[in-house]
């Protein structure tokens, strides 16, 4: 994928897109430490007071599909998505812009599918106030499934972005 110079450029020269990435990117490891802290809570509770720290299970299984969402703009920004350069680097550069342009266009698609197929469940979900768990310690699901929705859409605007800039030629004249 095209490596984002302004990942490079100081702070107030970044696009607006990147600086939020890292935004989000930053929300995410802070609240990687926060689940941290649980653990940390959880395992010293349980062990030395016998008291574990309830609802750690529902906690961290939200939390991980709400880093996951916060980080992949930034991810997907910085041209980082899994990918197999064996292949890649082995073509002329119009072969490359061509397998961006398809990468992106796929990554646009498959973005817009989670949005489409998880919009009834969201709204749902805010209907019913959707919560997992039960008894002493509860975790209410539709913000997560909105951070699916909200993040899906960024990604998919990303993923725009990066291929107007690949047709475009502008992702050439920035790398220079």
């Amino acid at each position: 994928m095209v490596s984002d110079p302004d990942m490079a450029a100081p702070p107030g020269r970044q696009d607006f897109v990147t600086r939020a990435t890292e935004t989000l990117s930053t929300i995410s490891a802070f609240w990687i430490l926060l689940l941290a802290a649980i653990f940390l809570y959880d395992i010293v509770g349980r062990e030395l007071f016998d008291t574990p720290f309830l609802g750690t299970h529902e906690i961290v299984g939200n939390s991980i599909v709400g880093i996951l969402f916060l980080e992949l703009p930034s991810t997907i920004k910085r041209g980082a998505m899994l990918r197999t350069t064996i292949v890649y680097y082995a073509v002329s550069r119009i072969s490359q812009r061509t397998i961006d342009c398809a990468s992106y266009l796929l990554g646009v698609a498959l973005f817009l599918a989670i949005i489409f197929g998880g919009w009834h469940a969201t709204i749902v979900s805010w209907e019913l106030l959707e919560i997992e768990g039960a008894g002493a310690f509860e975790v209410p699901i539709y913000p997560v499934r909105t951070l699916i929705i909200l993040f899906s859409a960024i990604c998919a605007l990303i993923y725009l972005q990066l291929f107007y800039v690949t047709v475009t030629g502008k992702a050439e004249a920035e790398r220079g």
